[in-house]
């Protein structure tokens, strides 16, 4: 016997300053990948592939860099960003030469590309106040 589906009710999050970051952000990123999926191949809009969102020293870091491939975030004791970090990283299709074009654009200094990946590194440190002895 076949029974009817019940659609679970999902928790909307708070609009206050109060609610996690992840409980604010991750049903919008969802709802967006639903709209530009009924799009199919007409969107010409490129949305970010992953946000990790965690508490302090929860690995966050480490899995950012296990998926790039690179080392480009500031390492030490007492680390902390304090702040959302938006960072772009671009890699295009291989050259006619066999190079790949791989940049990373900040949202706070936009339009200004990044192809050294210590100049990354550099960037988050200086736009965190990060300071390391």
């Amino acid at each position: 016997m076949a029974e009817d589906s019940v659609p679970v009710p999902v928790p909307v999050p708070s609009s206050t300053n109060t609610a996690p970051l992840g409980h604010s952000v991750i049903p919008i990123v969802n709802k967006l990948q639903d709209i530009f999926a009924q799009l199919g191949s007409q969107s010409t809009i490129e949305l970010p592939q992953v946000a990790v969102v965690g508490s302090q020293s929860s690995g966050k870091s480490s899995v950012l860099e296990a998926l790039v491939g690179r080392d480009f975030l500031p390492r030490g004791s007492d680390i902390c960003t304090r702040r959302p970090l938006v960072l772009q990283l671009i890699q295009n299709k291989r050259k006619p030469d066999g190079t790949e074009d791989e940049y990373g654009e900040f949202l706070h200094l936009s339009g200004k590309r990044f192809y050294d990946f210590n100049e990354i590194r550099r960037e988050i440190q200086a736009d965190s106040g990060i300071v390391l002895l």
